[in-house]
């Protein structure tokens, strides 16, 4: 049953209750948020949850809607100072988990990305977490994404310095509910035989991306593939701790791994060895260039066309990504300290799903047009803020009815260069006013 924008307010609301309700196990300082404040736990996270790309001040301004004895920024700055990171991150778990209906399945299937993006953080002379001369630093999220149901599933934060994506893959993986099958799309990087054993352990399947022939360090260049074209081949590997015997005579199927390199189903060289099938698949794409595929799916189930056509989902993730930093402000951070800036990345994925389910279960009425239609996202995002951040005594806002007001036309077959563009920092000096 699609929930109302006014059933997800209402969950919304009462999650951020039960936060406030544990608080103490979200306090960095003993006995915070006991006393009443003009920042109160409550009204400290809803004003979080609300905040764009605007300058502190103005934010505070706007929230408060320009009411005499508005707090300070000073005073916003120390309160949030005292709350973990980590009251947005289960925020975020809570609000997923009672929201999670029916999912839109593929084949039977619950196909579900992973990626990851870096964000630069403002320059801070104090932090550890720093690359180069320049003092430059980053965070990366980790993200596990539907990509038919547009929302996000989980996510995990790492220092940019020290990230480690198929760690977090791993992670991401284990927390998955089991009340759907579901088929795990990740892009090249994350051709880990660790975490393909993490997928296969939770029954769940997996499509991921690998280096192309002939690159350097690729999982392929261990096995006798056809120097050229497409196939579709079967290869079984067996994952040893053992230098000697099979692995010295077939190196081809038997792949050592040292004591120092992770794979978490055997310990030592006592343990037995871990078999794998892995289906290996290489299409054209429509530019003349291929790709390859190792996939735990059957011939039987996904021909190399319908793996084709279901690796291109995964392209959702991307757009996601996209919308959270670019619609809802993700890199324009309104702190220099980590622990904010992490309250933040939560608060944005929280208010894209909270956005994305209003805007899934907004109905565009039907009218003869020449171009279907879609609800326009990033108008969508600020009318649901919008209602999120309106109090009982303003005055009532029709999100549906005003949604579907803002819509764009569905050309097909349009395509252009994608633009590799450097990542820098939204300054504190260049917000709106």
């Amino acid at each position: 049953m699609k929930l109302t924008a006014d059933d997800l307010k209402k969950c919304l609301n009462e999650c951020i209750s039960e936060i406030v309700f544990h608080h103490n196990e979200f306090s960095l300082v003993p006995k915070a948020f006991s006393r009443t404040r003009k920042w109160p736990l409550d009204k400290l996270i809803h004003f979080i949850l609300s905040f764009g790309s605007q300058s502190l001040g103005t934010e505070i301004l706007e929230y408060f809607q320009f009411q005499d004895g508005f707090p300070s920024v000073s005073s916003f700055v120390q309160q949030r100072k005292k709350l973990s990171f980590q009251a947005m991150e289960n925020l975020f778990k809570l609000f997923y988990n009672r929201t999670e209906s029916d999912p839109v399945l593929f084949k039977g299937y619950r196909i579900a990305a992973i990626d990851g993006s870096e964000l630069s953080l403002p320059y801070n002379p104090n932090e550890e977490n720093v690359i180069g001369e320049n003092h430059h630093s980053t965070l990366y999220l980790n993200s596990l994404y539907d990509v038919c149901g547009k929302i996000f599933m989980d996510s995990v934060i790492q220092h940019g310095k020290e990230r480690n994506e198929t760690d977090a893959a791993c992670i991401m993986v284990d927390r998955i509910s089991e009340k759907y099958p579901v088929i795990i799309m990740a892009d090249r990087g994350y051709e880990n035989y660790n975490l393909f054993a993490h997928i296969e352990e939770r029954l769940f399947d997996y499509v991921i991306r690998i280096r192309d022939l002939g690159a350097i360090r690729t999982m392929e260049s261990g096995f006798d593939f056809p120097s050229d074209g497409p196939f579709d081949l079967m290869r079984d590997v067996v994952i040893t701790r053992h230098s000697t015997g099979p692995c010295i005579v077939n190196r081809i199927k038997y792949k050592y791994f040292s004591k120092t390199a992770r794979f978490d189903y055997i310990k030592d060289s006592k343990s037995n060895d871990y078999e794998l099938t892995i289906r290996f698949v290489r299409f054209q794409l429509e530019n003349g260039s291929y790709e390859l595929i190792a996939t735990s799916l059957s011939e039987d189930e996904f021909s190399a066309e319908e793996l084709k056509k279901l690796y291109q989902l995964r392209w959702n993730i991307k757009v996601g990504f996209r919308e959270a930093k670019y619609i809802l402000g993700m890199e324009a951070f309104h702190s220099k300290q980590e622990n904010s800036i992490c309250q933040e990345i939560y608060s944005r994925i929280i208010m894209y799903n909270f956005s994305m389910l209003i805007t899934l279960g907004t109905k565009i009425p039907e009218k003869e047009r020449k171009h279907q239609h879609q609800i326009n996202f990033s108008r969508a995002v600020r009318i649901c803020i919008a209602f999120f951040k309106q109090t009982e005594n303003g005055p009532p806002i029709d999100v549906e009815a005003t949604i579907v007001k803002f819509l764009l036309p569905i050309r097909s077959n349009r395509s252009r260069p994608r633009d590799t563009v450097s990542a820098c920092v939204v300054s504190f000096n260049y917000r709106l006013a």
